[in-house]
């Protein structure tokens, strides 16, 4: 799977956050984790619908392409949009957590299994007629961006990720500067288990934009991969200073919050406790921390804890914000999983 990824969300979330009062007298939790959830059904570049030409030879599916809008939409299933979720910002690490799981288990009667299983034979008859279509396209104009987006779309969703990199190469080709292409090239090349050529375009990215936080987290999930140890977090920190030199207060944090996050998938849960504790005293009112300390305070075993760390997100993770949903479910995950399995699902 992709970068276990609780890193996007940090990138945009201070457009949510509230300022804490000055002279705070309670230890309210922080902010929120990285911006925004990745996938690629989330993808900025794919999240306008795209309207069908009309082409009589070939059916059209009676849905319209499954367009990256902030929630994940019913018509793409859960599981795939948990997996790919962790994937172009990656705020969420712990989006591993739901990585392996078709949906949050809870019981269902015989006759909606059947219903879902029907609906679910539509939807792949439906996708590979629009697949159909878009490649028929493509033969008729290479340069149809459109289309190319589509087949993205269809081809990451059915988990064909060597077939969907061409296409996102074809559409660098065409997109030379449009650097969510380039994100998602080098989440392609990590999900094939290609760290080598991941690792050089995460870096390739960086030297463009050396503070962008989905390339970060990509990069130091190629790292990790590749047992580079503290070489992780060397680079990160190197991330942080230049932050810190240029005074980019937000982008700081959020090095941080994925320092933590990396601590978190490496097992140092107490160095993971001492990084989110002194981000939620700078700022008591980001839910990020809070999500991030009750995850590892589960992995601890330490339920009160947990609890209480839970509650604080909830009391101040808005209501509109758009991953409200998916935040929620990692709760329920981190809340009934096993410590064992929780520790197994962070190493992606």
């Amino acid at each position: 799977m992709a970068a276990s990824s609780l890193t996007d969300f940090t990138l945009s979330y201070h457009h949510h956050t509230t300022k804490p009062p000055k002279h705070s007298t309670q230890n309210l939790f922080r902010n929120p984790i990285t911006n925004s959830p990745s996938s690629i059904f989330h993808h900025p570049k794919l999240r306008q619908p795209v309207k069908k030409p009309h082409i009589s030879s070939i059916p059209i599916s009676k849905h319209p392409m499954l367009a990256c809008v902030s929630p994940p939409q019913k018509s793409i299933p859960k599981f795939f949009v948990e997996k790919i979720a962790t994937v172009l910002l990656g705020s969420l690490v712990f989006t591993g957590y739901l990585k392996s799981r078709p949906v949050i288990a809870q019981p269902v009667q015989e006759s909606e299994v059947l219903g879902e299983k029907s609906d679910s034979q539509f939807e792949k008859i439906d996708d590979s007629e629009e697949e159909i279509m878009c490649v028929k396209l493509l033969q008729q104009n290479p340069k149809n961006i459109d289309a190319l987006k589509m087949v993205v779309n269809m081809k990451m969703k059915k988990g064909k990720t060597s077939e969907a990199v061409e296409y996102v190469e074809k559409l660098i080709e065409l997109q030379h500067n449009e650097m969510e292409w380039r994100l998602l090239q080098a989440l392609c090349y990590e999900m094939m288990g290609d760290l080598s050529t991941a690792k050089s375009l995460f870096k390739n990215i960086l030297k463009q934009k050396p503070l962008l936080l989905r390339a970060l987290h990509g990069l130091a999930m190629v790292m990790h991969k590749n047992k580079e140890g503290p070489a992780v977090f060397e680079m990160l920190e190197g991330a942080s200073e230049v932050a810190r030199q240029a005074k980019r207060v937000n982008e700081e944090r959020n090095i941080r919050i994925l320092v933590a996050q990396m601590h978190i998938i490496k097992g140092n849960l107490e160095e993971a406790l001492e990084n989110l504790q002194d981000l939620i005293e700078e700022n008591s009112r980001d839910f990020r921390p809070y999500l991030c300390q009750g995850i590892v305070y589960s992995l601890l075993e330490k339920k009160k804890e947990a609890e209480e760390s839970f509650e604080m997100y909830r009391s101040l993770v808005p209501g509109e914000f758009p991953q409200r949903g998916f935040l929620d479910d990692v709760v329920l995950a981190a809340k009934t999983d096993s410590k064992q399995q929780l520790e197994k699902e962070l190493q992606g």
